[in-house]
């Protein structure tokens, strides 16, 4: 009977431990998974951004736009907010190899945190440059 018991004390540790292995692999997968939604959405402002650009590019060089510098600075407004995801995205790193369950979820926190200012702020200038160009359009 000893031996028995041992040995469901044994299995039922390895269960344990093994399912908080498999917790914290998922919690870390959900948040990571966080983090690309909000970079998927922020990606696609940045491609409004970089349109809405080409056209303010376009309508500087016309002659019915009445506010050049306020073009300039919408469009200067548009390159800040993309190079803010362009730097956003080239210190993101994914590799965790030989990280604590604990730095993941922080590092992830962070990254979360960082990305969604990247796309507040990208959905900001676009809404911005949206209205400019439709109120200067011909």
């Amino acid at each position: 009977m000893k031996i028995l018991t041992k040995l469901i004390i044994a299995v039922t540790a390895s269960v344990t431990i093994w399912s908080g292995c498999t917790d914290t692999k998922q919690q870390e997968k959900e948040a990571l998974n966080e983090v690309i939604k909000v970079h998927d959405e922020a990606m696609a402002k940045s491609e409004e951004a970089m349109k809405n650009k080409i056209l303010l590019d376009s309508l500087t060089k016309t002659a019915a736009l009445k506010d050049t510098s306020k073009a300039t600075a919408v469009i200067n407004n548009l390159s800040t907010a993309d190079k803010a995801m362009e730097d956003w995205m080239h210190q993101f790193n994914a590799d965790y190899t030989g990280k604590a369950h604990e730095e993941i979820m922080q590092y992830l926190a962070d990254q979360k945190k960082k990305v969604v200012q990247v796309n507040n702020h990208l959905t900001a200038v676009v809404s911005q440059s949206d209205q400019f160009i439709a109120n200067n359009k011909k």
